[in-house]
């Protein structure tokens, strides 16, 4: 790890997960959707910023034919507390009808995000929705939305790392961890 890497990580209260952790993993979770989606060309619609990593590493990991589609969505704001309202820059380009759909996340949390997106890939009709996230949260729903694959499943806690920032910050970590509680400004 470079010293500029190991100076974010003194950041972090503790690592939650290690870049071997979360390799492995993403790799399983990638082996597992080659199988259950063969013979099928299979239309990825990815939320970004946070899941940037997440689906780079999975993308790479399927063997089979992809169309990938990327949408910004947030409720964040850059808190470290969901603002209730979800914003979403939907591309006009996007043709989902009759389409097998991959929805990827890094991270399942209220549920109001996925919940918004899944409703709107529903009402353009697709074959079927996959809904997979990196990290599902171990806390009441504001919103039930149904899940097919986590990778992990974490407290309710803030993390950082691998895709995951905190006002901008600390997304090229290669792992993920919990913010130390005095926050860098």
């Amino acid at each position: 790890m470079s010293s500029s890497v190991t100076g974010v990580i003194q950041d972090l209260e503790r690592i939650l997960l290690t870049p071997a952790q979360i390799s492995t993993r993403v790799t399983e979770m990638a082996a597992r959707l080659n199988v259950e989606l063969a013979g099928k060309v299979v239309t990825v619609v990815a939320l970004m910023d946070g899941g940037l990593f997440f689906v780079a590493d999975l993308l790479r990991g399927l063997e089979i034919p992809v169309r990938l589609f990327t949408l910004s969505a947030s409720s964040y704001q850059g808190g470290t507390d969901t603002s209730g309202e979800v914003k979403v820059n939907w591309p006009a380009n996007i043709e989902l009808r009759d389409q097998d759909v991959l929805l990827l996340d890094d991270i399942l949390d209220t549920g109001l995000t996925l919940d918004i997106i899944s409703k709107r890939i529903l009402a353009e009709q697709p074959a079927s929705l996959r809904t997979c996230v990196l990290l599902s949260k171990r806390r009441q729903r504001l919103r039930d939305v149904p899940l097919d694959d986590a990778g992990f499943e974490i407290d309710d806690e803030f993390v950082v790392g691998y895709g995951m920032d905190y006002q901008g910050r600390f997304r090229n970590l290669p792992c993920i961890g919990i913010l130390n509680p005095n926050k860098p400004s």
